[in-house]
């Protein structure tokens, strides 16, 4: 293969981590390939759970709108006496409902199936101009300098073809079992839990249940049986665990529909169409390391988990975004390799957290009695689930000039955070809405055009916040950052009063904190000069008080153009 022929980033894997590492490039500039071995896109709820802090991150690449307008609200949970399995003996409320705020306008958990969000990821993509390979396995990858070759099989009808893709960096997205990681030797240590925590999970149809509840029958030492609603019409996603043959409940549909009488002792239920069905053994497995040289692991790939709290699209989709960014700078040339080793180091703890979590979660299910005793206590959800807290504080390119770094993860999960009023440089940015663009651009016959910082973000630029005290310091720390590549950096000057005259010079977009959301998500005074830097990933990567922070902050982000000289003022 010439070298015209090399993809800059091969993706293997088209789950939530994979399109969404894909859609990150796409956003950047940067070709990509997605290949992925099933013949068609998958079916099934799955991951179905949609956390408020991926919701931003959906935000930030375009796709929220869609995936809103698809997805529906978590209902409470309901458990039946048995054995008539009709009258309810509590229903509660999973996770409470939390009202928007300024800061955190996505603020609850949304429920769409991952077929629904895969196919949305998918169509943002095409648009882009990237579709993905069906049929295509990987089966050996070779690391050769400076690219790697992947060796893959499609399948075009009755033909197999065999083609070698050469790429500068891979990305493997193809889940716990997939080739990626295995072909890199990395050790997935952690543990297969018991027969207990055994189940059958699938989605089918069902008619004489209503919609407004997930359904909750029985327990692990005897059946459990739970129906939760779904965005689709009569579609109920299924749970089976406890003392029952799994392996005959997914082979046979006389022993599903059997099993599904007996544990919930209803006669009246209609069974429809089995859309997917199969066998859930967990495991809590973790890689020792996310990247090996120029190819990375990320979601299942990386890590592997119970499915309570609703954490694993969601962490794959987090490491994705993270991942891309980074890859798209090192592409762009302004970063250089080494700003990848910042990955591992940033998500590591996060998932190290995250899997102690979700095994607890887990296992606080397992203790529910039939009875309803400790369902509410172990279905609660909520606080940290929501995600909003996760960060990077320690991690070795974010500055931050106002709060001592952390030198190693002290909480990842930000469990602590909302107890304090710091925000601090790695953890993710607050939105700010009612901000007035400021300028003659920004006259409309409606007033003035108002906009949020939600709205400004976005994956292929770092969003630079400057809060001005009416000093001449905004204007020095313009022009030094007015020396990076334009393409590279938003900035936006954030004002507590309308102007009687600008900066000189453009390149920035000048906004007045009418309502002082702005101010107070960040906790900046109204006449403090303070420089807040967020990623593409909407994670605040500096917190800075002068010119020299700035620097010191894209100088460990573009490390390429380190030794490029930067005005000095």
């Amino acid at each position: 293969m010439s070298e015209d022929a090399t993809v800059p980033v091969l993706i293997v894997g088209a789950g939530p981590a994979g399109l969404a590492a894909a859609l990150t490039l796409r956003k950047n500039g940067i070709p990509v390939r997605v290949i992925e071995k099933e013949p068609r896109a998958r079916v099934g709820q799955r991951g179905a759970g949609i956390m408020p802090r991926s919701q931003e991150l959906f935000k930030i690449l375009g796709v929220i709108d869609d995936i809103c307008v698809k997805a529906i609200g978590l209902v409470p949970m309901r458990m039946y006496k048995l054995p008539e399995g009709i009258e309810p003996i509590t229903t509660f409320a999973l996770d409470p409902t939390v009202a928007p705020t300024p800061s955190a306008p996505y603020s609850n958990v949304i429920m769409l199936g991952q077929n629904h969000s895969e196919e949305i990821l998918r169509d943002h993509l095409k648009h882009l101009g990237c579709e993905v390979e069906l049929g295509t396995t990987l089966y050996s990858i070779q690391s050769d300098g400076d690219h790697v070759q992947a060796h893959v099989l499609k399948k075009a009808g009755d033909d197999e073809i065999v083609e070698t893709i050469k790429c500068r960096w891979l990305i493997g997205t193809d889940g716990a079992r997939g080739a990626v990681r295995k072909q890199l030797g990395l050790a997935f240590d952690g543990e297969t839990f018991g027969v207990t925590h055994h189940l059958v999970v699938g989605d089918l149809h069902i008619k004489g249940l209503d919609k407004k509840h997930w359904h909750y029958w029985g327990d692990l030492d005897t059946i459990l049986v739970m129906l939760r609603a779904t965005e689709d019409e009569d579609v109920y996603f299924l749970f089976i665990g406890g003392q029952v043959d799994h392996a005959k409940i997914v082979a046979e549909r006389a022993e599903l529909e059997r099993m599904l009488k007996v544990g919930t002792g209803r006669t009246d239920l209609e069974i429809g169409a089995v859309r997917f069905i199969s066998e859930y053994k967990p495991h809590v497995r973790m890689a020792e390391t996310f990247r090996k040289g120029r190819v990375f692991v990320a979601g299942d790939a990386a890590h592997i988990h119970t499915p309570f709290g609703g954490q694993g699209l969601n962490s794959s989709v987090q490491d994705a975004v993270n991942l891309g960014w980074k890859l798209s700078l090192i592409e762009k040339g302004v970063a250089t390799p080494s700003l990848l080793d910042s990955y591992t180091e940033e998500r590591l703890p996060v998932i190290t957290h995250m899997l102690r979590m979700s095994t607890k979660l887990f296992n606080d299910a397992a203790h529910v009695k039939a009875d309803g005793t400790g369902g509410e206590t172990a279905w609660h959800r909520g606080g940290e689930i929501h995600m909003l807290g996760v960060n990077c504080r320690w991690s070795s390119i974010i500055v931050d000039e106002r709060t001592p770094k952390e030198a190693t993860p002290v909480d990842p999960y930000g469990v602590t955070r909302f107890c304090t009023d710091a925000v601090r440089a790695g953890e993710r940015a607050p939105d700010a809405p009612g901000l007035v663009v400021l300028g003659a651009a920004a006259d409309s016959t409606n007033g003035a055009q108002k906009t949020s910082l939600f709205n400004i973000f976005a994956s292929s630029y770092h969003t630079v916040l400057i809060f001005g005290d009416g000093t001449s310091k905004a204007g020095r720390i313009l022009s030094v950052l007015q020396a990076y590549p334009a393409e590279l950096l938003r900035m936006v000057l954030v004002h507590t009063e309308r102007l009687t005259s600008s900066i000189p010079g453009g390149g920035y977009l000048s906004v007045l904190d009418r309502d002082g959301h702005a101010h107070e998500g960040y906790q900046v005074q109204k006449d403090e000069f303070i420089v807040v830097i967020v990623r593409p990933d909407g994670v605040i990567g500096g917190i800075v008080r002068d010119t020299e922070g700035a620097k010191q902050y894209f100088a460990r982000v573009f490390n390429a153009l380190a030794d490029q000289p930067l005005p000095t003022l």
